[in-house]
């Protein structure tokens, strides 16, 4: 594949991410760690809570273990003995923009084809967003990555994140509906130092078998980020979007162990 030399974004104006922020990505296994839902643009801080009654969790958690503290929303849960997996999703929302604001945010997002399809509208756009949000964390020895949970949009390593350093490229597939989607652009977030707002690099646009090679140009906590978006024709709205985000770590060295994991 044709390497694509990482593009440099802005905030973002209209998107609001949905990320996931362990405690640790690294933790100890058997330990109880904080996990934190962070909403906004501003990775890897969090600039609102998101409502604890709109989230789903992978494994389950009841909505009465979130809680809004600050500008996050918090959760405990249990670290087991090697790689694991959580994931949020949000119920569908509303969302209506004035024409040239919604271009603008379909430009931002890469949506090529939507946007051909909306330019010239008149119309205000009606869309329903749902986000999905997950984040991978390893306590003690890598024991697997490339585990789907079956999320409605996913993104999925193809090689394991705790394996890598700086200057490596991480594969990945993007799956809808358990299916490869194709041409959508994938935004990589590395953040060095917590206080301060992360680098954003357009890393690419997956292929026709939704995969693209993610350029990790630091070591650091990392989020990518993607949005599928599909015309409908509802009595409410005419377009919905669905939010993909993978948050994990890159320390300066990677693991041998995960880089033979990787290989396998």
């Amino acid at each position: 594949m044709k390497k694509l030399l990482p593009l440099l974004l802005t905030a973002s104006l209209y998107g609001h991410d949905l990320y996931l922020m362990p405690q640790s990505f690294r933790p100890v296994a058997g330990s109880r760690i904080l996990l934190s839902a962070h909403t906004g643009d501003s990775f890897p801080a969090s600039e609102q809570g998101v409502d604890p009654a709109r989230l789903t969790t992978v494994p389950a958690l009841d909505a009465n273990q979130w809680r809004i503290l600050g500008r996050a929303t918090h959760a405990t849960v249990d670290v087991k003995e090697g790689s694991q997996y959580f994931a949020v999703f949000t119920k569908p929302k509303y969302l209506e923009l004035e024409p040239a604001k919604f271009e603008s945010y379909l430009k931002e997002e890469g949506l090529k084809q939507q946007l051909a399809a909306f330019h010239g509208s008149t119309k205000n756009s009606r869309e329903m967003y749902t986000k999905f949000a997950k984040t991978y964390l390893v306590a003690g020895e890598p024991t697997g990555y490339k585990m789907p949970l079956g999320l409605k949009i996913e993104i999925v390593p193809l090689a394991d994140p705790a394996g890598l350093k700086a200057g490596d490229s991480l594969p990945i597939q993007l799956l809808f509906d358990g299916k490869p989607c194709g041409d959508v652009q994938v935004e990589v977030a590395t953040s060095k130092d917590l206080r301060t707002k992360a680098t954003m690099r357009i890393a690419g646009r997956t292929d026709a078998e939704g995969k693209l090679n993610v350029p990790v140009m630091e070591a650091g906590k990392i989020r990518l980020h993607a949005v599928h978006m599909l015309a409908v024709k509802q009595a409410t709205h005419d377009w919905e979007s669905y939010w993909a985000s993978l948050t994990f770590e890159v320390t300066s060295k990677g693991t041998a162990e995960s880089n033979n994991l990787s290989n396998r």
